[in-house]
């Protein structure tokens, strides 16, 4: 009976360890570890935060556009290089958008923007022979004036 009840509670802990690990949506690890048995990637993001955008138009007044990025890297080392490389990174994004006419850049859905900077960020980097500090950029906010 003892042999029994010590097998069952340790099915138990262990049942309830891996459904605890279930439901946290983590990593597949072991039961006896705290550590993930695959070492994934981390993600960590470097934002930028109202970035305001000049954008041409056919009316007499000013369009402006403000814009948040996300930019996404997989380690501490690429969100550093990230960082140091902002002012190239906001000048890009000033490029590409000032070149837009305003309706242009309104009728475009978040996905297509976020997609035409990241070719204009990819091409640029190339260009200086420098590799790209990101893995992706997210649009977190999007307000037209």
């Amino acid at each position: 009976m003892l042999v029994a009840a010590i097998i069952t509670a340790l099915l138990v802990l262990a049942g309830s360890r891996y459904l605890d690990n279930k439901s946290d949506n983590s990593e597949n690890s072991s039961f006896f570890s705290s550590q993930p048995a695959d070492d994934k990637k981390n993600l960590q993001f470097v934002e930028i935060k109202n970035l305001v955008i000049t954008l041409k138009s056919n009316s007499v007044k000013e369009r402006y556009l403000l814009l948040d990025l996300a930019l996404t890297t997989h380690d501490e080392a690429q969100s550093q290089r990230a960082e140091n490389l902002l002012p190239k990174i906001k000048g890009i994004a000033v490029d590409v958008l000032t070149s837009m006419d305003y309706s242009e850049v309104r009728s475009m859905t978040v996905m297509e923007l976020r997609s035409l900077m990241m070719e204009r960020y990819q091409s640029a980097f190339h260009n200086i022979n420098v590799t790209i500090p990101f893995d992706d950029v997210t649009i977190s906010k999007m307000v037209f004036q």
